[in-house]
């Protein structure tokens, strides 16, 4: 049965005096610094809010200041089912979905 391992000759050795030199160069840079760590958000991203006068549960994204960008569902569908509990007029929320009852 052959055997495919091949084992290639080494072309330069090292002696004790040149690892303990390299060693003592490496000791006398500097290590590099890590980066610091963004710092994290103390306000969960994303977040859940209920609006109680809707009952519904509002899921909002924000920034890094903590302002928020974009919300499930958005400011302007808050205002079309607030305007639905108020008035019960115009067209009906989508998805088979019931207002709750005002």
């Amino acid at each position: 049965m052959p055997n495919d391992l091949a084992i290639q000759p080494l072309t330069a050795v090292r002696t004790g005096g040149e690892i303990v030199g390299e060693a003592k160069a490496a000791a006398s840079q500097p290590l590099p610094q890590p980066e610091p760590a963004a710092n994290p958000s103390p306000i969960a991203n994303p977040s859940l809010r209920l609006d109680p006068a809707l009952g519904i549960v509002v899921l909002e994204f924000r920034n890094g200041a903590g302002a928020v960008t974009t919300s499930i569902p958005s400011q302007r569908q808050l205002q079309a089912y607030q305007r639905w509990a108020q008035t019960h007029s115009g067209q009906a929320p989508r998805n088979g979905a019931s207002p709750p009852d005002a």
